[in-house]
């Protein structure tokens, strides 16, 4: 594709331009990008800390005014000083919790009998903190507005009298909050501990979770964002990226945020960078239109002397043309070094030519002797081969014979090993049999002593017989178990007899089995004694078969030596023959392809060069 010198000079200057262009325009980009984005903060950060401004002096106005009032309500009737505080600050109502736990209002409302001020939560809220505070937004059940609760301890001299009070409508605030709007899809919110939110653009969302803004809401970014002057960090709402800002409210819990939409904020930016690439291709467009007129005029000599050089090198390969030098300038300086390189080639290819004849001869004769010493080789190497086949045969003969013997060497020793178990084992059952007949004999005293206990106790039985009859009809129960006992001990002794005569039975057998048990323990040693000896032959037949093998084994390998030898003499003289071919091919081909030169009869006379005509770099 780039293989014109033209083209690719052209494409390298636009490349390079191009470059030049891009890198500038970066530049550019990036030093407005930094000034936009200070701007954008300092603006968010303006708008932020004005509106917060206001904000916090709202507050602490309403506060002041309620602080003005604790000394009027200790010093007057509590009443007066709390409507004026009404109408005064704006609040809805006015109130003041005594300590007691009676309440005044400055609308009149009355309370109810269980109403206890001292329960509520901006009385308690206001003496936990011992200063001015404000509750959370909440919707006054009456006006079903969005009021705050601003409320303060009433003390003198450390005593406390009660907390002064009074509700106030946000609207106003919620609106200021919603009219903050940088751009069109920006918006800013009021929330309280960065969590609940107190005013927002979508009504549905007041008093609802600040997590359903943006999930990424938390109180730890809100947090972080109030602590640090001028911060802000990215979020999503609705999918849309935003740059969010949060400033706190002083003397409440508040935060002021400022969510800014970042295309939007971006958009001198944008708009920047498109009239840069539009710039960009306008310049690249002129650029390749102009360069590439003057390069086609300024490469019209250059082609000329390559159509004269395209001339030469596809025809008939005569290097007794030359090509014109006309003129002074670097194509006819080419010409002139040209016409003395195939000057100097037309000498050595005259040369070649006579040396290639001689190389061609001595190839011929290469190739005869290699082709007769390789025909003898191969017939030597196929005398081996069947020697080494034969040789193989009688190996794997005596392998197989050796095999075999290993085999039944090993299944005689296993033989062996199995009587030997068995002898062992008909050895064990001997000692067992022993251990039952003197088991046996242990049970028999056993029985002989249960006998004499059963007649024991039937004599027992019959001396409290016969002292129950003594006893009169006070021993008729002790007869009756008396009765019970000997009955008890008679079939004792019965049971007892059939136990004698059941072991007297199993001795017999036992006598009887250890009799055979040990006639076979003679037998299997017997057995144990005849494998042994068949073990003893086959190993030395094993023996006697691995020294054949491996004596067979040193002549194979010596034989598969020679093989071996034999066949890379082959090989060698194979690879010589075709060496040899080839050296004769190539001489042809050599010969052939100096006959597509046109060359002189008589090789030309030597040139002498010199610094003044050499090819200049350019």
């Amino acid at each position: 594709m780039l293989s014109s010198l033209r083209l690719r000079i052209l494409m390298i200057t636009l490349v390079v331009i191009t470059l030049a262009l891009t890198i500038n325009a970066s530049v550019s980009y990036l030093t407005l990008q930094a000034h936009n984005e200070q701007q954008v903060a300092r603006q968010q950060a303006s708008i932020a800390q004005g509106n917060a401004l206001a904000i916090e002096e709202w507050v602490s106005a309403r506060a002041a005014m309620l602080e003005a009032a604790r000394a009027p309500v200790i010093d007057n009737a509590p009443l007066e000083p709390l409507k004026q505080l009404a109408e005064s600050g704006g609040f809805i109502a006015a109130f003041y919790g005594q300590t007691d736990g009676s309440h005044l209002s400055s609308d009149g409302w009355i309370p109810p009998n269980d109403y206890d001020p001292r329960q509520r939560s901006w009385y308690q809220a206001a003496m936990d903190q011992d200063s001015t505070i404000v509750s959370l937004p909440y919707v006054d059940a009456n006006s079903n507005r969005l009021v705050v609760t601003f409320a303060t301890p009433v003390k003198r001299e450390g005593r406390l009298y009660g907390v002064v009070g009074g509700d106030v409508a946000i609207d106003n605030l919620v609106n200021q909050v919603n009219a903050i709007q940088p751009t069109p899809s920006s918006f800013a919110f009021l929330s309280s501990g960065g969590e609940t939110l107190i005013a927002h653009p979508d009504t549905a969302l007041t008093l609802k979770p600040l997590s359903q803004v943006s999930e990424t809401l938390t109180p730890a970014v809100i947090g972080r964002l109030s602590a640090t002057r001028d911060a802000w960090e990215p979020i999503q709402v609705d999918g849309q990226d935003k740059r969010l800002s949060a400033t706190p409210i002083a003397g409440t819990d508040w935060e002021l945020g400022v969510a800014l939409d970042e295309r939007e904020a971006t958009a001198g930016l944008r708009a920047i960078l498109h009239s840069s690439l539009i710039t960009l291709l306008i310049i690249i467009a002129v650029t390749a239109l102009l360069l590439s007129l003057w390069l086609k005029r300024t490469f019209a000599g250059l082609e000329r002397a390559r159509d004269a050089l395209d001339d030469i090198a596809s025809g008939e390969g005569d290097l007794t043309r030359r090509l014109p030098e006309q003129g002074r300038d670097e194509v006819a300086q080419m010409s002139g070094a040209f016409n003395r390189f195939v000057s100097k080639m037309e000498a050595v290819l005259i040369d070649v030519r006579t040396s290639s004849e001689s190389v061609h001869h001595a190839a011929n004769e290469i190739a005869m002797g290699g082709q007769d010493l390789s025909r003898r080789t191969d017939n030597a190497a196929a005398s081996l081969q069947q020697t080494s086949a034969s040789i193989e045969e009688i190996t794997s003969t005596v392998q197989h014979t050796a095999a075999s013997a290993k085999e039944a060497n090993k299944l005689s020793q296993t033989a062996s090993e199995v009587a030997n178990e068995g002898g062992k084992v008909v050895a064990n059952v001997v000692n067992t049999m022993e251990d039952i007949t003197h088991a046996s004999d242990k049970i028999g005293k056993i029985v002989t002593l249960m006998n004499s206990i059963s007649f024991q106790t039937n004599l027992l039985a019959l001396n409290a017989s016969v002292e129950a009859a003594r006893a009169g009809e006070h021993g008729r129960g002790f007869a009756v178990v008396a009765d019970e006992v000997r009955k008890l001990a008679g079939r004792s002794s019965e049971a007892a007899n059939d136990i004698q005569k059941l072991i007297e039975d199993s001795q017999t057998k036992v006598n009887n089995g250890t009799t055979l048990v040990r006639n076979a323990g003679a037998t299997m040693q017997d057995i144990v004694t005849h494998i042994t000896r068949v073990t003893d032959v086959l190993e030395e037949i094993n023996a006697a078969t691995s020294e054949q093998s491996d004596g067979i084994n040193q002549v194979n390998i010596a034989v598969a030596e020679l093989d071996q030898m034999t066949q890379e003499n082959a090989a060698m003289v194979e690879e010589s023959t075709t060496a040899a071919e080839q050296l004769k091919e190539q001489a042809d081909h050599l010969a052939v392809n100096i006959g597509s030169f046109k060359l002189s009869q008589h090789p030309p006379a030597p040139l002498t060069l010199n610094s003044a005509s050499a090819l200049p770099s350019f």
